[in-house]
């Protein structure tokens, strides 16, 4: 009798194993494959479990069988809560919620899952043709099926140029480095003339602080440099008429200072220094400079411009390769008017179409265009010709320079884009 009641209590528990298979195949998202899961790793391998303690009778076969279910009884439903967690934060899709989800003021999340984000960064290499990128997305021309969460909501909608696709809602500015109170300038000028609001993000860097072996003085020493400045930072805000919004945070600093995933939020950098403040403590085991500024690019969805102290007026390079990411950025400071531009002047091939459309966007912004031979800029060498960046006041790229570090054996960052310049950087990955 008790080894067919065994058998019974197997059987339920293989169902309920075959059960989740199905689920975890059919269902549509990862919370409900995750439900799924749960009920495999409970009650399915549980009654198994009560089945073999029943067949054996033993009392080390109970113990060892108790135990296990207990453990199992224990950890299961904690990692389901932590990887459903997660999974929320990343952006993981949720099939059938639409607009009830309950936690979507509780819990910062982002805005596309980090599929989408791959695929995002394979299509950003792709080159397509600049009618297929005005007019792709209305239908009027066959053009690259976007997987932008911005871009992709436009679908159907007839618009000729980006401006509706790409305008920033906000502002972030990372209060990093030695330069802060003048840097502020920059972002506090862009979001009191566009009418958005800026955030000011202080990051501290807890993992530099960690390394250095005295946290508790290195935090102090920190704090301390970023008290002196401060009154500064909110004077800027002030004098723009901008409402100081001031965020202070101790963390990844990465993370903290590439924001939530915001793909319509701007994002200004220095283009030197990091969320160490520049308190100048060497630690044991690391460059005397940490340092992860040009990868905040990669981790931010929207656009970046590591920017200088001081706004100049003058031409803008772009360094054209026809990829999504270059498009939008040249269309974004052309109809944001990020900088007083003399000039407009592009570096790499182009044919006549391309060519045509980057006249138009540019005679409505009413800014002249100069193209430049593709072969000037030396394969392996810098990416845009000494005399061509000479005078710019910016460069605008498909992506930055590797290594991402601001400073390599000497040399800093800039110099591999052009040797001996400095200037404001636009990029959009």
């Amino acid at each position: 009798m008790i080894d067919i009641l065994a058998l019974a209590i197997k059987l339920v528990g293989v169902g309920f194993l075959i059960v989740a298979t199905v689920g975890l195949l059919r269902f549509d998202d990862p919370f409900q494959r995750m439900h799924a899961a749960t009920k495999a790793g409970t009650l399915g391998a549980g009654l198994v479990l009560i089945g073999t303690m029943l067949n054996k009778g033993s009392m080390d076969a109970a113990l060892t069988g108790g135990l296990t279910l207990l453990f199992l009884l224990l950890t299961i439903p904690v990692a389901s809560h932590l990887l459903a967690r997660a999974a929320y934060i990343s952006g993981a899709q949720l099939a059938g919620v639409g607009d009830a989800d309950a936690l979507r003021d509780v819990i910062d999340r982002f805005e596309e899952p980090i599929e989408k984000k791959l695929e995002r960064v394979a299509d950003a290499g792709r080159p397509f043709g600049a009618k297929g990128l005005a007019r792709g997305l209305a239908g009027s021309v066959a053009g690259p099926v976007t997987t932008d969460p911005v871009l992709a909501g436009l679908a159907g909608r007839d618009f000729v140029s980006l401006k509706d696709a790409i305008a920033p809602e906000r502002v972030r500015f990372a209060a990093v480095g030695g330069g802060v109170p003048l840097l502020a300038h920059r972002a506090a000028d862009f979001a009191a003339r566009t009418g958005r609001p800026l955030t000011a993000v202080i990051a501290v860097d807890t993992k530099y602080v960690d390394a250095t072996g005295d946290s508790a003085a290195t935090m102090r020493a920190i704090r301390d440099r970023v008290c002196c400045w401060l009154p500064d930072l909110r004077d800027v805000f002030q004098e723009k008429g901008v409402p100081l919004d001031l965020v202070y945070e101790e963390g990844d600093a990465e993370a903290l200072m590439s924001g939530v995933g915001d793909a319509r939020e701007f994002l200004v950098l220095p283009t030197a220094g990091w969320a160490d403040h520049g308190v100048d403590i060497a630690t044991p085991h690391a460059t005397k400079e940490p340092d992860g500024l040009l990868r905040i690019a990669n981790a931010h969805p929207g656009p970046v411009m590591y920017a200088v102290d001081e706004q100049k007026s003058g031409p803008v390079v772009v360094s054209f390769d026809n990829s999504y990411d270059i498009w939008r950025a040249m269309d974004l400071a052309l109809v944001e008017g990020l900088w007083s531009m003399s000039e407009l002047r592009i570096v790499g091939f182009v044919d006549d179409d391309i060519r045509a459309e980057i006249e138009r966007r540019a005679e409505e912004a009413g800014v002249p265009v100069v193209f430049v031979a593709a072969d000037a800029a030396p394969r392996g060498g810098p990416l845009i010709p000494a005399d061509v960046a000479r005078d710019a006041v910016a460069v605008i790229l498909p992506d930055l320079p590797r290594p991402l570090r601001t400073r390599w054996y000497g040399m800093f960052w800039q110099d591999k884009i052009s040797p001996g310049w400095r200037g404001d950087v636009l990029v959009w990955t």
